[in-house]
């Protein structure tokens, strides 16, 4: 199964949040009976009942996971693409929710000013109908408290202590949200709940990164997750059907790093937060064709190395991160339909130690410039000790199989991510 990764709200890119809003306005359009509309999905939290949702202990981290994973998949089945972003005030001082969340209205990919479908939501019409609101003062309310408390949470040692822990600050939200977010009973149908419940989940999973391992008590295990059945079933999933995020097909991207699309051969300058070296876990560079290549294609990645090139000497390069290849199909071809069609063929290289070593807030100026030469020049010389850190330039270069220069045109790479978690 392909691991793909749930982001920050607000580090969706124009088009990815064109394709939540309409994700989402397309299930408030489903009539209400459908098992996939927004009236019945935001109804399994509260009313009109049955309340299927477990607070407490056991069930709350498990249920709700598994309400997320269903809610996403409804949102799949309207586009493929789009994955549930979470709302992320838990990492530090925070006002107000997300900013694609707190205007009624935005601009669509026509050009016209329409209802933000992430501001409120449709309340089934046999829970009382309307639509949702929040408390009249969210736009100047704090959410630094319950940040404080997440952070508590995250070093709990053991998992009940850490479920106990987070279920605080994640109820603190939901009052502090006010309005329908406040109320069990109609909490789902704001279409905040599955970004705020999105975030519990991420936080879930940075503890279970931080503790592999870790023992989760078996009534958590085997504590049903009524009304989500296993998959082709009639039974109802349990906590360990939902243990780990890589079984369900995703993980979390913890941070906004996205790198606007560039073709090989261009010299990018990534900029980013330090904190995101100091709790570094994995970096990936990931290479996104929609097709084959005609003839076999290594993809080198420099970094602060802006003059690097086909000739560009690898061995003992400090500035050499690791290169990855495409498999060249030639005139072969292909069993179903052909090399042209409509499909994806990533290529990923991990680059964490690299940018960890690079990125080291710690190294002195001296250090980066033997590590890096003289590929900063003056920047490196009149930087702070510390400003390196939240840059660095980066480079890809194609070479053939003979270590030619591949012109970016023949490269045939559509996309380009570097995903840091």
């Amino acid at each position: 199964m392909a691991i793909r990764y749930r982001r920050n709200i607000n580090c969706l890119t124009t088009n990815q949040l064109h394709d939540l809003r309409e994700a989402y306005q397309a299930l408030y359009d489903k009539p209400e009976a459908d098992a996939e509309s927004f009236a019945t999905i935001g109804g399994l939290h509260g009313s009109p009942g049955p309340t299927w949702c477990d607070h407490g202990t056991p069930g709350f981290l498990t249920w709700h996971r598994a309400y997320m994973r269903a809610f996403e998949k409804a949102l799949q089945c309207v586009n493929s693409d789009v994955m549930l972003p979470f709302w992320d005030w838990s990492s530090g001082p925070t006002t107000g929710v997300p900013a694609a969340c707190a205007s009624p209205t935005y601009v669509n990919r026509s050009g016209a000013t329409v209802s933000n479908p992430l501001y409120s939501g449709p309340i089934a019409a046999a829970a009382g109908g309307g639509t949702t609101a929040r408390g009249a003062g969210i736009a100047g309310t704090s959410f630094a408290g319950a940040a404080t408390s997440a952070q508590t949470a995250l070093s709990s040692a053991t998992y009940a202590s850490f479920q106990n822990a987070l279920n605080g600050p994640h109820g603190s939200v939901h009052v502090f949200t006010g309005g329908n977010m406040s109320s069990v009973s109609f909490a789902g149908f704001d279409p905040i709940f599955f970004l705020h419940h999105c975030n519990v989940d991420r936080l879930w999973w940075n503890w279970q990164q931080a503790h592999p391992g870790a023992a989760v008590p078996a009534s958590e295990l085997t504590h049903d997750l009524d009304p989500f059945n296993q998959p082709y079933t009639t039974t109802w999933q349990q906590g360990a059907d939902v243990q780990s995020t890589d079984d369900l097909g995703y993980r979390y991207s913890n941070w906004c790093l996205w790198i606007p699309p560039f073709f090989i051969w261009d010299l990018v300058a990534v900029k980013f937060d330090p904190i995101m070296i100091r709790n570094l876990r994995d970096a990936r560079l990931v290479l996104k064709a929609g097709h084959m290549p005609a003839e076999s294609v290594e993809f080198r990645v420099f970094i602060d190395q802006p003059d690097a090139n086909a000739d560009t000497p690898i061995e003992g390069n400090p500035a050499f991160a690791g290169s990855i290849a495409m498999f060249g199909m030639g005139d072969i071809p292909m069993q179903h339909g052909s090399k042209d069609e409509a499909a994806t063929f990533d290529v990923e290289l991990n680059v964490t130690d690299h940018l960890r070593r690079h990125c080291d807030p710690h190294t002195t100026h001296t250090d980066k410039e033997q590590v890096h030469g003289e590929h900063r020049g003056a920047e490196v010389a009149t930087a702070g000790a510390e400003s390196s850190a939240a840059s660095f330039d980066l480079k890809i270069v194609a070479v053939d199989s003979d270590g030619k220069a591949v012109p970016a045109d023949r490269a045939h790479i559509d996309d380009i991510e570097l995903v840091i978690d």
